[in-house]
């Protein structure tokens, strides 16, 4: 019978029974260590309890409240909302357009949350000139977004004898901390920016960070000793979490009045999934959402520039070389002061550089093929436009001039649905080089009469996936083309079907 027992059962119950000394050694999925010591924030004195760093005030009746205990309260919070957020993930939530005119970089407000949960709130325009700004043959720079805080107000200090003594002269704090963002440009070397034309820098450079991001968590379909499945499937560690959100790359380009070239998508990522989601795709050869989507973005991006630009204007050097005649000649050197002669040169400078010097000339017509226009590598998937009711150009072979460069293209009609459906299924396929290596299918939404119902087609990387009954006695895989009028992809509501060429 227990102490409490013998209490409940009345007097004269018997004598009390002194409860059981507890078991020596660890108690039950426990591990044996170090002695118990003093609870403190890592530990509540035992080896088998450890802190998170989330630590509320603990008040009570009789607590001289003081600043620490108020700042506590605060801490708790704050750590509280970082944990949370942390576990959505990074990335840009809303806003933050990059911009670039006249050498001034131009960062809209917007929101994003850090690796660590920290959320990155921008309510104005931040402007950074690029005047300064230098670079070599093989730099880029990261734009990012960074925490950053201040304080601001001012508020007498009471009732402390060090700072308010009795002579009066008393002192004044900021009693406010903002937290808010910096925008910093950090640079980065990509060896080969130099040696590529200036048209296709941009996209190069898209394709090498998109690569790098493909290989960063150790997929082990493409990395070293792929053709094994790896030994060890344990979680992921706690990673290294980096403080910047990528907002956009500049881009050295070697002349004209910006220097610089603004790509958003090469470095941008918006929020999407879980950490835990993104590791593991990353780390089973998938590409996450988030990824893929920028991919067919920044190709978007960049076509939606080229669309109806000028081509690079063909030298005119007659007036530059009469300029140049005119201002050799002797005479012209008798007659002008050299504040006179400096004015003219700068204004020859100024004409050489803003193309009043040089023919202009006519916009590019398009269609007109992507490898000429500084695109030398697709996304898996993605859109191009189409002039309908061309009466000199069908919608296919406008496509046939788009992507020239591509020699194995499949034509496909489809419902919108179907279409959106395919690009969805490329999100995890290789990207496409426009070096005629790549199977392309082009999907052309149609109405139920079959007519086009839009000014645009999608395409997207061909599926290389080839199935077939084995029979007995094989010894080795067979890959097999489908058939005209065979059912490519498909689902409820309707399907796409291969056409033959000479059917469209």
């Amino acid at each position: 019978m227990t102490e409490g027992t013998a209490g409940a059962a009345g007097y004269g119950a018997g004598p009390v029974v002194p409860p059981a000394p507890p078991p020596s050694g660890p108690a039950p999925g426990t591990a044996s260590g170090p002695a118990p010591g003093p609870p403190g924030p890592g530990s509540d004195g035992t080896p088998a309890t450890a802190g998170g760093g989330i630590d509320r005030l603990n008040a009570f009746d009789g607590l001289f409240l003081r600043a620490e205990h108020l700042n506590r309260i605060q801490d708790y919070a704050r750590e509280l909302a970082l944990a949370v957020a942390a576990a959505g993930g990074p990335g840009v939530v809303e806003g933050y357009q990059v911009t670039l005119k006249d050498g001034v970089l131009r960062v809209g407000a917007g929101l994003a949350i850090t690796a660590d949960g920290r959320p990155l709130r921008s309510e104005r325009l931040v402007t950074l000139p690029l005047s300064g700004l230098t670079h070599d043959a093989d730099t880029f720079w990261w734009v990012e977004a960074v925490p950053e805080s201040w304080q601001y107000g001012q508020a007498p200090v009471q009732g402390s004898y060090c700072d308010d003594p009795c002579s009066g002269a008393g002192t004044t704090r900021r009693p406010y901390t903002a937290e808010g963002v910096r925008i910093r440009l950090t640079e980065a070397t990509e060896r080969g920016i130099g040696t590529r034309d200036p048209e296709f820098r941009r996209n190069w450079i898209a394709s090498r960070l998109f690569a790098a991001e493909r290989t960063e968590h150790s997929p082990w379909p493409y990395g070293t000793g792929s053709a094994d499945l790896p030994l060890s499937w344990a979680p992921p560690g706690v990673p290294g979490k980096p403080q910047a959100v990528r907002l956009a790359v500049l881009i050295p380009q070697p002349c004209g009045i910006d220097t610089w070239e603004v790509d958003i998508w090469a470095a941008r990522r918006d929020r999407g999934e879980a950490p835990p989601y993104r590791q593991w795709q990353s780390r089973l050869g998938m590409r996450p959402w988030d990824v893929f989507v920028a991919q067919v973005l920044q190709f978007q991006a960049q076509l939606a520039e080229l669309v109806g630009a000028p081509e690079r204007p063909e030298p005119d050097l007659a007036p530059l070389l009469e300029q140049l005649v005119r201002l050799g000649g002797s005479k012209y050197l008798h007659r002008r002061t050299k504040d006179e002669i400096s004015r003219e040169l700068f204004q020859l400078a100024k004409d050489i550089d803003t193309g009043g010097l040089v023919k202009p000339a006519a916009s590019r017509t398009t269609p007109y093929p992507l490898d000429r226009m500084g695109i030398a590598e697709l996304p898996p998937a993605g859109y191009l436009p189409l002039t309908i009711g061309d009466q000199h150009r069908s919608p296919f072979e406008q496509v046939r001039i788009w992507l020239e460069a591509c020699r194995d293209l499949r034509f496909c009609v489809g419902g919108l649905a179907d279409v959106a459906q395919a690009v969805q299924e490329a999100q995890h396929r290789d990207r496409i080089r426009l070096d005629g290596s790549a199977e392309v299918d082009v999907l052309l939404p149609v109405d139920e009469q079959g007519e086009p119902t839009t000014h645009w087609v999608a395409f997207v990387r061909r599926e290389r996936r080839r199935c077939h009954e084995p029979q007995e006695g094989d010894s080795r895989f067979e890959a097999r083309h489908p058939q005209e009028g065979e059912v490519v992809a498909g689902g409820e509501g309707g399907e796409l079907r291969t056409e033959p060429e000479s059917g469209l």
